[in-house]
C-alpha cells in the first residue's frame, strides 16, 4: 500500500502541474486577445495609421483597460489554480478512501436501498476472503442469502427494525461461508443519506469474529466444565443443584445431593502415574453419566470426587435403590490401556429439604456422610443423619492435635515381642504406634492412624516411627543387651513415597544401627500393586541388609509368581486367620497352607494375634515357626521391653 502511495503521488504532482500550466496558457491568451480588441476598440491603430493626433486621454484608457484585463487574467489563473488544487485533492482524498476500504480487513458492503430487496451494489476484497464469494457472485443479491436458511436468529428482527426506522445498528450474527462453514460475524450496519436527508445506500461492515467466539466459548466452557472428563464443574454444578431446589420448592418434592469419593484412588496416581489415573477417571465418568437420567446431572468436583444432582426424589428407598445402580457400575473392571483395575467408591447422600435447604448445606452433608462410609469400610453407602457433624466434628478435632502430636513428642512406641516357638526366646520386637495425648490419654491406633493415611501424615509419623525404632534398638545393643530384630510396620502411603529407600540408608546410617536388625513390614496388598516396580523398590532394599516380611498375609491377592520372585524373610499370617483356627476348619486350611507355602519357599513364619493355649498348640502342630500375641505379652513400653531383654527371658504360654 505504501508503495502504490508512492508510485501515484509524482503522477498526481505532474497532472496537477500540467493543469496548471494550461491554466496559465489560457491566461495569457484571454489577455492578449481581450488586450488585442481594446487595442482595436480604442481607434489608435487607424489614427495611427492615418497620421490623425490622438489624445493623451485615449493613451491614458487604453493602458487603464489593459492593467484592468492583466488583473482579472491574473486572477482567472489563480481561480482555476485554486480549483484544481481542490480538484486534485479531492481526487486523492477519494483515493484513499477507496484504498483504505479495499486494504480493510473487515469485510464492507453497500446496498442500495431505493430497490426492493437492497440489491448488493458493492463489496470489497475482504468480502471475498471472508464468505468466499467473489464480487460478481454477491452483486444484485439481497444480502441476506449470507444467512442461508438460518433465518430465525433473533438478531435478524433487530436489522430487519433499524432498516424500517432508518437508522444504524449493531449485532452479531451467524453467516455461512460459500462451502456451508459457519463463521460468527460482528455486524454494523448504518444509512447514506442524499442533501434531502432521505436515505439512499446502506454500508454494512462485517468483522470476522469466528475465532474469537471460539475463544469465548472455550472460556464459559472452561469456567463451567471440567477440562479432564468434559463433566460439569463446582461452578455448573452449583448452578444445575439451585435449579433442582427451587424446582423441588415449587412442586412440592424431593431431591439429593450424592457424593462420590473412589476408594484408595491415590494408590494408583502414585504407584502408576497421572496418565493412568486421568485415564480412570474420565472412564468412570463416563459410567456414572450413563446410568442417570437426563434430567440429573453428573459432576466432577476435583480430584476423584464427584457428585450427583437426582431431581424429584423423596423416598430413601428410590434413592438407595438408584445409588445401588450407580455402585453397580464399579464392580466391572476398568480397562486402561492393555490392563485392568477394580476400584470401589464409597458414597455420601444428603437430601432436600431434610438435610437442607441450600447447595452449601447439601454438599457439605453428603461429604459428611462419604467420610461416613469410608469410616465403617468402604465401597459402601451412608445417608447423612444429623449425628454424623458430631463425629466429622471430632475427626476435625483429632487431625488437627495429630498434626501436633509428632512436635509436641505425644507419639511413642510400644514394642510387642516376637517368640520363636520352638525355643521361647524372644528374637525380635514389633514397634508400634501409641499417642499418649494430655486431654484424652491413650489414643487407640484404630482411631488415629486411619485418619494419619487419609491426611498423608502417616508419611512423616512412619518415618519417626523407623527412626525411633533403629535409634532404640541401637541403644540397647550398645548397653549390651542381646541383638534382636525390630520390626516396623511401612503403610501403604509411605512405600509409594520415591525416596522410602533412601530415607531408610540415612535412618540406618545417622542411628549407626546395622541393617539386618531392622524388618520392615509390608501388607501383602501394597506389594502386589504393580509388582514389577515393588520387586525393583524390594531388591534395593534388600542389598542395604534389610529384613522383609509380608504382613496380614492371606488377606490380598497374592501372585505365587510374583511372590517367588519377591526378596523377602518372613510370612506374617493375619490375626483373622488365628483367631477361630481351634474351630474354624476353613481357617486352619489357610494358615496351614500358608505355613507350607512359607517353608516350600524358605521363609520364616511367624503367626500373630496368638491369645490362646488352643491356638499356640494347634501352630505347633503345623511347625509355625515364631509367634507374636497377648498370651505372651501386650505391646511394652520401651523401658519394660528393655528390662524383659536384660532379665533374658523366655517366653512361652
Amino acid at each position: 500500500m505504501a508503495e502504490e502511495s508512492v508510485r501515484t503521488q509524482p503522477a498526481a504532482t505532474g497532472s496537477l502541474t500540467r493543469a496548471k500550466r494550461m491554466a496559465l496558457r489560457v491566461t495569457v491568451l484571454y489577455v492578449v486577445l481581450v488586450g488585442a480588441w481594446v487595442l482595436l476598440q480604442s481607434g489608435i491603430p487607424i489614427a495611427l495609421f492615418i497620421d490623425f493626433p490622438l489624445e493623451p486621454l485615449t493613451w491614458k484608457q487604453l493602458f487603464v483597460g489593459w492593467f484592468f484585463i492583466i488583473s482579472t487574467g491574473w486572477l482567472l489563473y489563480l481561480l482555476m489554480s485554486r480549483g484544481l488544487d481542490l480538484i486534485t485533492a479531492g481526487q486523492e482524498a477519494l483515493k484513499l478512501r477507496d484504498r483504505a476500504i479495499e486494504s480493510s480487513t473487515n469485510a464492507i458492503i453497500i446496498s442500495e436501498y431505493r430497490q426492493p430487496e437492497l440489491p448488493i451494489i458493492y463489496v470489497n476484497p475482504a468480502f471475498e476472503r471472508i464468505t468466499g464469494y467473489s464480487s460478481a457472485e454477491a452483486l444484485g443479491r439481497d444480502p441476506g442469502f449470507l444467512q442461508a436458511t438460518d433465518v430465525e436468529q433473533p438478531e435478524l428482527d433487530a436489522v430487519r427494525l433499524a432498516l424500517k426506522e432508518q437508522r444504524q445498528c449493531h449485532v452479531v450474527l451467524r453467516g455461512y461461508r460459500k462451502n456451508g462453514t459457519l463463521y460468527w460475524n460482528d455486524l454494523h450496519i448504518a444509512p447514506v443519506r442524499d442533501e434531502d436527508g432521505r436515505v439512499t445506500h446502506y454500508v454494512a461492515v462485517l468483522n470476522d469474529i469466528t475465532e474469537t467466539r471460539k475463544y469465548q466459548e472455550e472460556l464459559a466452557r472452561r469456567a463451567n466444565f471440567d477440562t479432564l472428563t468434559e463433566l460439569p464443574n463446582r461452578n455448573l454444578l452449583s448452578d444445575r443443584a439451585s435449579t433442582a431446589i427451587v424446582r423441588a420448592r415449587r412442586h412440592g418434592h424431593g431431591m439429593a445431593l450424592v457424593f462420590i469419593d473412589i476408594d484408595n484412588f491415590r494408590v494408583i496416581n502414585d504407584s502408576l502415574g497421572h496418565a493412568v489415573g486421568d485415564n480412570m477417571l474420565r472412564l468412570v465418568g463416563e459410567r456414572l453419566r450413563s446410568c442417570l437420567r437426563e434430567v440429573d446431572t453428573v459432576a466432577r468436583i476435583g480430584g476423584d470426587e464427584f457428585v450427583l444432582v437426582l431431581g424429584d426424589r423423596d423416598d430413601e428407598k428410590i434413592i438407595a435403590t438408584q445409588i445401588q445402580r450407580i455402585m453397580a457400575v464399579f464392580v466391572k473392571p476398568f480397562l486402561v490401556g492393555e490392563r485392568e483395575f477394580f476400584v470401589t467408591a464409597s458414597v455420601g447422600i444428603a437430601s432436600y429439604p431434610g438435610d437442607g435447604d441450600k447447595v452449601e448445606t447439601l454438599l457439605q452433608n453428603a461429604e459428611i456422610a462419604m467420610y461416613r462410609a469410608k469410616d465403617i469400610g468402604r465401597n459402601t453407602f451412608q445417608f447423612y443423619t444429623a449425628e454424623m457433624n458430631s463425629s466429622v466434628n471430632e475427626r476435625l478435632v483429632l487431625e488437627s492435635w495429630l498434626r501436633r502430636a509428632l512436635e509436641r513428642g505425644e507419639l511413642v512406641l510400644h514394642y510387642q515381642p516376637q517368640v520363636d516357638l520352638r525355643s521361647n526366646r524372644v528374637f525380635g520386637a514389633e514397634a508400634l504406634i501409641r499417642w499418649q495425648h494430655p486431654n484424652m490419654g491413650l489414643v487407640s491406633p484404630a482411631k488415629f492412624i486411619p485418619l494419619a493415611e487419609q491426611t498423608g501424615l502417616i508419611v512423616a509419623i512412619g518415618e519417626w516411627a523407623m527412626r525411633t525404632a533403629c535409634a532404640q534398638n541401637k541403644a540397647w545393643q550398645d548397653a549390651g543387651l542381646p541383638p534382636i530384630t525390630v520390626a516396623v510396620n511401612i503403610s501403604a502411603r509411605q512405600f509409594r513415597e520415591k525416596n522410602l529407600a533412601d530415607s531408610v540408608a540415612e535412618i540406618l546410617a545417622k542411628t549407626g544401627l546395622d541393617p539386618r536388625y531392622l524388618e520392615m513390614e509390608v501388607t501383602e496388598s501394597v506389594i502386589m500393586h504393580d509388582a514389577e516396580e515393588v520387586i525393583t523398590l524390594l531388591q534395593r532394599l534388600k542389598s542395604m541388609g534389610v529384613t522383609l516380611s509380608v504382613d496380614d498375609f492371606g488377606t490380598g491377592y497374592s501372585s505365587l509368581s510374583y511372590l517367588k520372585r519377591f526378596p523377602i524373610d518372613r510370612l506374617k499370617i493375619d490375626q483373622s486367620f488365628i483367631h477361630d483356627i481351634a474351630s474354624d476348619s476353613d481357617g486352619a486350611a489357610i494358615v496351614r497352607a500358608v505355613i507350607n507355602l512359607g517353608h516350600d519357599l524358605n521363609l520364616r513364619v511367624i503367626a500373630e494375634g496368638v491369645e490362646t493355649k488352643e491356638q499356640l498348640e494347634f501352630l505347633r502342630i503345623l511347625q509355625c515357626d515364631e509367634r507374636q500375641g497377648y498370651l505372651f505379652s501386650r505391646p511394652l513400653p520401651a523401658e519394660e521391653f528393655e528390662k524383659l531383654l536384660r532379665e533374658g527371658r523366655t517366653l512361652d504360654a
